[in-house]
């Protein structure tokens, strides 16, 4: 099976950015470390300063499902709990 990855796009309510920010870094530091990460990286929309896209590449969706069961992502889960406007996730792999 070939990599995954993951596109996380999150628009945050303006009076919540800068504490999303730290909860950002605090999500892909700790998640930087996991076993079968192979990249997790935050970005931000150059015309929408409140959309921050995560770029994640796994190595087996195990990985992903252990990721999703970890201490650091379940906090993170909850301290992005109402300070977002929306919060979409896509699962991919390439396929050519």
């Amino acid at each position: 099976m070939s990599e995954l990855k993951i596109v996380a796009t999150i628009v945050a309510k303006s009076e919540f950015q800068n504490d999303l920010e730290k909860t950002f870094q605090i999500v892909v530091d700790e998640t930087r470390r996991e076993a079968g990460n192979i990249l997790y990286e935050l970005h931000q929309d150059t015309n929408n300063p409140l959309k921050y896209i995560i770029l994640e590449t796994w190595q087996l969706q195990e990985a992903i499902d252990m990721h999703n069961e970890s201490v650091h992502f379940k906090a993170f889960v909850n301290a992005i709990e109402g300070k977002v406007k929306s919060l979409t996730v896509d699962v991919i792999r390439k396929i050519y």
